[in-house]
């Protein structure tokens, strides 16, 4: 049993240690707030941060001897670890400054914010300190390209290796897009436009009519397309259709396959966008799904002048397909259950590479193609069709992989809502709670609906949801590998 701890899990506490010093370090974000507010927090952020120190270089220096070139299972091992043990340092400040509220309430928030989900179990956002609600928003962006993306340009430095991290982290399926030579100049490449998007988005807030503070909260949550905000009333807070539009355009942006900017900036042309088939299916997508809310909202004549339903529609649609979950209106009103369908959409339409969570765009098109592949060889036997998507070809284990996917992700929907309904909670609930969680959208249906949040959810609920949550952002396989015997055996 030690030599197999010896062998698999202690080269990976060795790399975990660096993303235990980086969360330490981020710390000082919150704490130059907080000291700049004159806020009496900074006793229990100075604690935080010292721990999440302490034990990330107990990690880094008492496994040295154990350093070496990852394998593929230690990249599986890695991620899972690096996102959990994030989650429990993560929720240190929370649960310092925030004694009267139960740790598993605590716990889901900080999943919620790291894996971008949104959903809250917090009451009186507006009442929070400000550098704790940085803080929240500031782990929603370090999440939103991926703890080990952050990481992984800094463990070469280190002598560890990082290409099974980012092919673990980064859910392209087919795509070979290695941007650069090395994983971590790739690794940096997508940072790079990640951060000056960022500052991009923050000063497009501000030009729209937000304070500093709060452009840059909401940069944070927008550009990792999480939905956490520092207020009750989400985006809806400020209610002005300047800062909507801006929210909407960088929504549509990180809802890209990052490589595809890269792509763009590098090429000077914008062409790679329209040839991508995954990039058109996430447009077309949100064209349609606003047609049609546009549509039933004005033939319902909900809103006044078509112009408010125009906002609206645009706004709530790009916020849910790409799991963000921003809401400025409460669509569990609209006619023609919009607010479920739109629920379910969020389950499929971001696309890989990008910041959002669901099953991502690209497996249904596989899916898809795969089903009425299967459909034509039921009418002709004989037949021999390749199954292609675009320009690529789809091997069959790929397709077998991805038709998996959808088996265990139905499956992990069932039994979730299962348990959740055996807690009390009524189907509409504990479904759309799945559902919301587990494509890291936020917001589900009745009294996890938009006008409310998940903080009188019962502990049953919430830590259902947190794992949903957790093995969603992760993909599924990349958790629930590490529980089979093949994993541990030699």
């Amino acid at each position: 049993m030690f030599r197999t701890l010896e062998r698999l899990l202690f080269p990976v506490l060795n790399a975990l240690g660096p993303l235990l010093i980086i969360l330490a370090l981020a710390q000082l974000v919150p704490i130059g707030i907080a000291f700049r507010e004159g806020e009496n927090v900074l006793n229990e952020f100075f604690t935080s941060a010292a721990i999440s120190l302490f034990c990330g270089l107990l990690f880094l220096l008492s496994t040295r001897r154990f350093r070496r070139e990852l394998e593929p299972r230690d990249g599986f091992l890695l991620v899972t670890l690096s996102w959990f043990s994030a989650v429990l340092f993560g929720s240190l400040p929370l649960a310092l400054l925030l004694p009267e509220i139960p740790y598993y309430r605590i716990f889901f928030e900080a999943v919620s914010c790291l894996t971008t989900t949104g959903a809250t179990a917090i009451n009186n956002l507006d009442e929070l300190p400000l550098s704790l609600n940085y803080w929240r928003c500031l782990l929603s962006w370090l999440g939103g390209m991926g703890i080990i993306v952050l990481a992984v340009a800094i463990l070469p430095l280190l002598g560890v290796g990082g290409a099974q991290l980012f092919k673990v982290e980064n859910s392209n399926l087919f795509k070979d897009d290695r941007l650069t030579p090395r994983i971590a100049d790739t690794a940096k490449a997508l940072y790079g436009i990640y951060i000056l998007a960022s500052i991009a988005c923050a000063a497009a807030y501000h030009w729209a009519g937000m304070s500093w503070d709060d452009a840059v909260m909401f940069m944070f949550t927008t550009m990792s397309l999480s939905g956490i905000t520092p207020y009750d009333q989400s985006i809806g807070y400020f209610n002005s259709a300047a800062i909507e539009m801006v929210a909407v355009a960088f929504i549509v942006f990180s809802g890209f396959n990052f490589s595809l900017h890269f792509t763009a900036w590098r090429q000077r042309s914008i062409s790679s966008y329209f040839t991508d088939i995954e990039a058109r299916a996430w447009i077309i997508a949100l064209l349609i799904a606003v047609a049609i809310v546009f549509g039933v909202l004005t033939i319902n004549q909900v809103y006044p002048t078509w112009q408010i339903t125009l906002r609206h529609s645009l706004f709530n649609v790009a916020s849910l397909l790409s799991t963000t979950g921003y809401t400025t209106e409460n669509y569990e009103l609209w006619p023609s259950s919009l607010g479920f369908l739109l629920l379910i959409g969020s389950l499929f339409a971001s696309c890989s590479g990008s910041t959002g969570g669901g099953v991502k765009m690209i497996r249904l098109l596989i899916f898809m193609k795969r089903a009425i592949l299967c459909l034509h060889t039921l009418l002709r036997p004989r037949d021999f069709l390749p199954l292609r998507l675009g320009k690529h070809t789809i091997s069959e284990n790929l397709a077998a992989t991805v038709s998996a996917f959808f088996a265990l992700h139905v499956s992990v929907v069932i039994i979730c809502t299962l348990i959740i309904m055996m807690s009390g909670v009524n189907l509409v609930e504990a479904f759309s709670t799945v559902l919301a969680c587990i494509a890291n959208t936020g917001p589900g249906l009745g009294s996890v609906g938009p006008a409310h949040n998940y903080a009188a959810c019962n502990p049953v609920h919430l830590w259902v949801g947190s794992f949903c949550m957790f093995v969603g952002r992760l993909e599924l396989f990349t958790v629930f590998v590490i529980f089979t015997r093949s994993f541990w055996s030699n």
